[in-house]
């Protein structure tokens, strides 16, 4: 979905919750978009289901199984990188104390459960790994407790590591060539045979050898799909834990905020071919090293609407790159913009959290 139809998302969403649309353009500089009651959502985490034979103990003292505390973790992560979100990791007493209760706070809650992982080794010059994971995801609202959903998360990832098995295949030997300063064991040209060490191989693998593979990618991968599938129905569990908010037509809650602010300010070190900018949203707003943002110009029209008397029409121009982030601003860097109308002060630029959940079909309430 290109950004400028993102935005038209956003702006026409904000204008059926009550959001003047020039208010929400020419609001707060150094603030983000949010929504009219400071709605956030609340979602708790049931511990991890492991129903394949995969193991990853934390190290050799201590043989047991971290994987699916690992899992829980990582999915953890992934809804706390929105602002708007609250995530709590629940034990099993926790969970069945939460499914017994009498009344939840939350908004929902989510258990995976790994069924199938499928993940291969072999020795080519090196090592080949490749791995498909399979996840069942659960999701139960938070007014009856009940299950309401069951979806498949797939995760897949492939990865060579050069480690030749011969260490003589890329060094030269002291004794046939003639250097001032002779090399006992030789000399590694290429610096290809420096692999670095993970330790002692065990039955099972330790986490420390686990976590840089290629099966824990897939896992991740299968994860990532699983908080993907879990956001396409927060808007179902809102509905069914509060079905008047929705019978009287009010616009669903989306955890995935969106940062606002504006280019304030060019750097010191900009020059014409690195133009480089202050922008009045920074650490305070999610807004982290590497992030891309969009650039955006609202054009202002006039109305007829005694209700609406300005509408504004917002149109991405360009994108720029964080690099480096204080608590209330950031440097970025122009990465694309237009020669004919080129990023300038007081444009808007917008980070979108999650962003995937902005495809969704609100009226279905499918993705």
């Amino acid at each position: 979905m290109k950004a400028s139809r993102i935005v038209r998302m956003i702006l026409s969403i904000a204008i059926v919750s009550g959001v003047a649309a020039l208010g929400f353009f020419a609001g707060v500089p150094a603030g983000y978009a949010r929504e009219a009651d400071a709605r956030r959502l609340s979602v708790v985490l049931f511990p991890t289901e492991n129903n394949t034979d995969l193991q990853v103990w934390q190290s050799k003292y201590y043989p047991y199984s971290i994987l699916e505390q690992k899992m829980t973790e990582y999915l953890a992560a992934l809804f706390s990188d929105s602002p708007m979100t609250d995530v709590t990791i629940l034990d099993e007493n926790g969970m069945n104390r939460w499914l017994n209760q009498p009344r939840r706070a939350e908004d929902m809650a989510l258990q995976m459960e790994l069924y199938s992982a499928i993940l291969k080794e072999r020795e080519v010059v090196g090592t080949v790994e490749t791995g498909s994971v399979k996840l069942r995801l659960k999701i139960f609202d938070s007014l009856n407790a009940e299950r309401f959903a069951t979806r498949i998360a797939v995760g897949k990832d492939k990865r060579y590591t050069f480690d030749p098995d011969d260490g003589e295949l890329f060094w030269i030997d002291a004794m046939i060539v003639s250097l001032p300063i002779p090399f006992k064991e030789g000399l590694d040209v290429l610096g290809l045979t420096k692999v670095p060490d993970k330790g002692q191989k065990m039955s099972r693998p330790t986490w420390r050898q686990f976590s840089g593979s290629s099966h824990w990618q897939s896992i991740k991968n299968a994860v990532k799909d699983g908080y993907r599938e879990a956001m396409s129905h927060v808007s179902i569990a809102m509905k069914r834990n509060d079905p008047d908010r929705y019978d009287m037509g009010e616009p669903p809650f989306s955890p995935f905020a969106v940062n606002v602010g504006r280019i304030v300010s060019p750097t010191a070190n900009s020059k014409r071919r690195k133009r480089e900018y202050i922008i009045s949203i920074g650490r305070e707003d999610a807004i982290q090293v590497g992030d891309t943002l969009e650039v955006v110009r609202g054009d202002t029209y006039i109305t007829v609407d005694p209700e609406n008397p300005a509408a504004v029409i917002p149109t991405s121009i360009g994108k720029v790159r964080v690099l480096s982030v204080q608590e209330r601003t950031a440097v970025v860097r122009v990465i694309r913009d237009n020669r004919k109308e080129p990023i300038q002060l007081q444009d808007l630029v917008m980070k979108f959290h999650r962003p995937e959940v902005l495809e969704m079909n609100w009226k279905t309430k499918k993705p």
